[in-house]
């Protein structure tokens, strides 16, 4: 059994993903621990699925699945949650926007606190650095996504709700994510609400992000999504959806 699964969502990435798993596979090959890469499609239909099938021949730490169906990507990484095998499971994008030295930091943390459940990565502490930013409209929203969320779930010491570099001790995963329903980028910020809310111990730390100009993110299209999706949490948490 691996020590660390990295579960990572596909949607069409045929472009992204070969290159940065050229980058993470090496760097993990170095670390003391063992791993494996559990990538779920999420209804590709550029090629994603025959490169990834092709690259396990050269990396047989590398899963895929898929069954051709495009949910959200909520719901390819808690698909890929249940499917790990790790003791620890982190999940994080395509694009590899987050560097991978946090991997190894935020494992170690893991291995020397017994009772630590999940650590969010953030860009929003003080030892954070964006190297890229992304474009001021995105910037904009992105920070106003943060105080609302902020105030509609009480959790004021939260640095950064979005970003999609989360590692989980593997009980705590099953836990949160069984009590996890958004299937689109609102599922971050409600992983963070219910672990709050199931008592969870959990940190921030800081990472280091560089924004992919080939974002998928659609602002128009993902503010309506994301506001509808924090009422929505909301109204699980007054029906008892998450106790």
């Amino acid at each position: 059994m691996p020590h660390l699964s990295i579960v990572i969502p596909a949607y069409n990435e045929v472009g992204r993903l070969p290159k940065t798993l050229a980058r993470m596979v090496p760097f993990l090959r170095m670390q003391s621990f063992s791993f494996e890469i559990v990538v779920v499609d999420d209804g590709s239909r550029d090629g994603t699925v025959e490169r990834i099938t092709a690259l396990q021949k050269e990396v047989p730490e590398l899963r895929l699945i898929s069954d051709g169906v495009n949910r959200g990507r909520g719901a390819a990484v808690k698909k890929g949650i249940f499917e790990a095998h790790g003791d620890i499971v982190l999940e994080t994008d395509s694009d590899g926007s987050v560097a991978d030295e946090a991997i190894p930091r935020f494992v170690a943390r893991f291995d020397a606190e017994a009772e630590l459940d999940a650590i969010f990565g953030s860009r929003m502490m003080k030892d954070s650095h964006i190297v890229v930013w992304q474009p001021l409209v995105r910037t904009m929203l992105g920070y106003g996504f943060l105080y609302l969320a902020r105030v509609m779930f009480w959790m004021w010491r939260t640095t950064d709700f979005t970003l999609g570099f989360k590692m989980y001790r593997r009980t705590a995963a099953l836990d949160i994510f069984t009590h996890q329903f958004d299937p689109f980028y609102v599922a971050e910020a409600e992983k963070v609400f219910v672990a709050n809310v199931r008592r969870h111990t959990t940190i921030e730390l800081p990472v280091t992000w560089t924004d992919d100009p080939d974002s998928r993110v659609k602002p128009v299209r993902d503010t309506i999504r994301a506001l509808w999706g924090m009422f929505q949490i909301l109204g699980r948490y007054f029906a008892g959806s998450y106790r």
